[in-house]
């Protein structure tokens, strides 16, 4: 069976919650400036070829970061989702963490920051030479290789690319932040008393400023519903307390100027406001000028 080769940055049970009776949701897009409005299904939208492939590793292990580590963060996640939803079990810690873990994973994994984050586990690792190479001196035997690469590659002729993926999985999997978030007050805000629909883009994910007291983060997870997660329980009080409709647009305005490749809706009913505003918010690149540090709420 061969490996699957479209990666999904959006996953598709994410996007599942805007298709309509034909299974399908709309995807936007910008080509020449001209916005492009498209019927498909969850599956066929949101994907890179190869977004997460480690040429150099041996070919059963290069789809790694896909076939085992997102494939199980989504799967878990989409649990999370049904309970946010409504159709799901009891929240656990393993469920908790899924969703965290889900949300910062959907705010990293973007193509955009896949090249960020590949240079730095590369000059992590590069830059971490000198140091292995001097505790190698001190206890390598006689008939050892002089250098420490020298005696990996013979180890393994594929630590450094593993190492590149671990630290890259670190990022995703970032503990700090994980942790932070899964403390937070959580809330599923219901929009459905607004005339119009929430909508979602490639870049969905609202983080601000997690170490003061009016941290919150929020991602739509539905055509009606607005994950949001706060510090405080106020701020919470505070979303909820926004008329529907106003809650609806704020939103919208941030997910779709955010925009890089996507805005997905239920429906066309928004499309002169996706046209005015797609990506007219974008974040400059890089996305994460500071990715190798390993960002804290500190």
């Amino acid at each position: 069976m061969s490996e699957p080769r479209d990666h999904h940055f959006i996953p598709a049970f994410y996007l599942s919650q805007w298709t309509g009776a034909n299974g399908k949701l709309i995807e936007y897009s910008l080509k020449n400036g001209k916005l492009i409005a498209k019927p498909v299904g969850p599956r066929a939208t949101g994907f890179e070829t190869d977004l997460y492939e480690f040429a150099d590793l041996p070919p059963e292990q290069r789809q790694y970061l896909e076939t085992v580590f997102f494939n199980y963060l989504d799967r878990t996640a989409a649990d999370a989702l049904d309970i946010h939803i409504g159709n799901g079990l009891p929240w656990t810690n393993e469920l908790i963490n899924a969703w965290s873990r889900f949300v910062f994973g959907v705010h990293f994994r973007h193509p955009h920051a896949m090249p960020e984050l590949r240079a730095a586990a590369k000059a992590i690792w590069d830059g971490s030479g000198a140091a292995f190479q001097s505790e190698w001196e001190k206890i390598k035997p006689p008939e050892a290789p002089a250098t420490f690469d020298e005696y990996l590659a013979t180890v393994d002729p594929f630590t450094a690319a593993k190492m590149r993926v671990n630290l890259i999985i670190k990022n995703f999997d970032n503990e700090t932040l994980i942790t932070h978030m899964n403390k937070m007050q959580w809330a599923v805000i219901d929009a459905s008393g607004s005339p119009r629909r929430f909508v979602t883009s490639d870049r969905p994910v609202c983080i601000h400023n997690l170490g003061g007291p009016d941290g919150v983060i929020f991602i739509p997870i539905g055509p009606t519903k607005l994950f949001l997660a706060a510090n405080q329980q106020n701020s919470i009080a505070l979303v909820g307390a926004q008329k529907p409709p106003d809650l609806v647009d704020r939103v919208n305005e941030f997910v779709t100027g955010r925009a890089r490749r996507f805005v997905w809706a239920g429906d066309q009913s928004q499309e002169a406001f996706v046209r005015a505003k797609m990506s007219t918010e974008m974040e400059p690149l890089p996305l994460f000028p500071n990715i190798g540090k390993y960002p804290t709420v500190d």
